[in-house]
Formats: C-alpha cells, sequence, structure tokens
C-alpha cells in the first residue's frame, strides 16, 4: 500500500468518526490486523464486518508493515498474531506500544501457551487470545479490549495468582506513584537497614541528598523518622500494585471455544 493509499484510508476513517460524532452514533473503534495468514484476516474480518460500531482499517502480513500502518492511522485496537514471520508477538507489542501508546493490544495465537502469554502481557499487550473463539465472539472482544480490560486465557490465569503471590515486599516499584524512582530506590535501602552513608555511597549521591530525599518521603508519607518510612512505603507499595494487579484478574475472561 502506497504512502498516497494510506493518507487516503486515514482521513476516510476521520470523516466517518466525526460523522458518527456529530450525528450522535457511538464512534467506530477502528481495528488493525497483523497476521501472516490471509485466511486469518479474512475470518477476523467477516466476523466483524457486519457491527456497525466496529471497523478493519488495515490489515498487516508482517511487524514492519504493521508498524507502519499503525503510526499513519492510530487504530483503537490491534489484533497481533503470536508468530509472524519478521518478530514474535511480543516484539511487535513493544515496538506498538511504543509508537502508538494510546492504541489497545491483543495477541491470538494457535493455542494458550503461557510463555506466549506471559511474553506479550509483559511486553504490554492487554489481552491474549486464542484461535479456536468463536467468530460471533470477536465483536464483544473488541469491545471489551477498546474499553482497556483484559482478557485472559482461564488456563492462564493459575500461573499468573502464583506470580502475584510469590511477588516478594520489596524490591519492585509501582508503575504509577505518589513516590518518585529515586524515593523507591531510598526506601528499598531503607528496609535494608542501610545508613545514609550507605545510601548515599550506593546511589552515587552525596549525604545532603540523601537527607533531602528522605525528609521528601517523611513528608509525603506524613510519618516522622525512617523505620516509619519504611513502613508506610511498604503499605502503599501493596496499595498502588498488588491491588489493580487484583483487580485486572477479576475483569470478566473469555474462555477459548471451538470454531
Amino acid at each position: 500500500m502506497s504512502v498516497q493509499e494510506l493518507e487516503t484510508l486515514a482521513g476516510a476513517f476521520r470523516d466517518d468518526r466525526d460523522e458518527r460524532l456529530d450525528s450522535g452514533a457511538h464512534p467506530t473503534l477502528s481495528v488493525m490486523l497483523a497476521d501472516a495468514d490471509p485466511l486469518a484476516r479474512r475470518m477476523v474480518c467477516a466476523a466483524l464486518q457486519d457491527e456497525p460500531d466496529l471497523a478493519v482499517v488495515a490489515e498487516a502480513s508482517d511487524s514492519c508493515e504493521a508498524l507502519e500502518l499503525a503510526r499513519r492511522l492510530h487504530p483503537t485496537v490491534a489484533v497481533v498474531e503470536a508468530a509472524l514471520p519478521d518478530a514474535t508477538g511480543a516484539e511487535l507489542v513493544r515496538r506498538l506500544t511504543a509508537a502508538v501508546p494510546l492504541t489497545k493490544i491483543a495477541v491470538l495465537s494457535v493455542d494458550a501457551d503461557e510463555d506466549i502469554a506471559l511474553e506479550a502481557l509483559r511486553a504490554g499487550a492487554i489481552a491474549c487470545l486464542t484461535k479456536d473463539i468463536q467468530p460471533g465472539a470477536l465483536p464483544q472482544l473488541v469491545r471489551t479490549v477498546a474499553r482497556g480490560d483484559p482478557v485472559i486465557p482461564p488456563p492462564l490465569l493459575p500461573l499468573l495468582l502464583e506470580l502475584i503471590r510469590q511477588m516478594p515486599d520489596a524490591g519492585w516499584r509501582p508503575v504509577r506513584s505518589r513516590l518518585t524512582t529515586r524515593e523507591w530506590e531510598i526506601v528499598e535501602l531503607l528496609e535494608k537497614g542501610a545508613s545514609t552513608e550507605e545510601i548515599a555511597a550506593g546511589l552515587v549521591v552525596s549525604i545532603s541528598t540523601v537527607y533531602s530525599h528522605v525528609k521528601s518521603l517523611m513528608r509525603k508519607l506524613g510519618v516522622h523518622s525512617r523505620p516509619e518510612v519504611a513502613a508506610v512505603a511498604r503499605s502503599l507499595r501493596r496499595e498502588e500494585t498488588a491491588v489493580p494487579e487484583a483487580a485486572h484478574l477479576a475483569q470478566p475472561v473469555v474462555r477459548p471455544m471451538r470454531m
């Protein structure tokens, strides 16, 4: 597909979306497919074509084409095959996440392979789908992914729960937090009982900088001593990280169904 054709397609989609918004209709959710198998792409397109709020705006047969299309069209949802000729699904997920961070990504694989699914989720995918799902279930799956709700194969849930149980209280940080990365580094050293001098040496900063960070931590956490910093930060870590993870797992999941 030429650059001019891509730009024409992007403009047509924007015009259609604007018309729907002006008329009060639900905005169209744009979908990009990345799969080397043309038959698989055709089946997904057929499953979505009669849905008024869904539109397949691009099809790619490899990761390079998928990245180019995604950068130009910014689809709402990208459905990515787990084994493309020039990249794994996880590799493409990482590139798409960096290039179009607002696009929600679902990885499609032949079966619920634990390694493939976990690697894709770590890379930034929000859903792992299997190719034996009923075509009639695809429209709702796409809507679920577009909302930002995860879709996890049921066989994978016990493994995810076990991984969460094995996570240590220390040594990992929330993605979004009231504390900065540097403050979490100091918290981890405080939890190990490090002195001011040891923290300064470990982080290669001055002692006065350590004092400044500890003072900031006490103010943010509303405490007055270093042991309290460690204790309250431990609770904050669980609040900011463990609870959101559990909430994601509580979202509805889709059981694989035979076609």
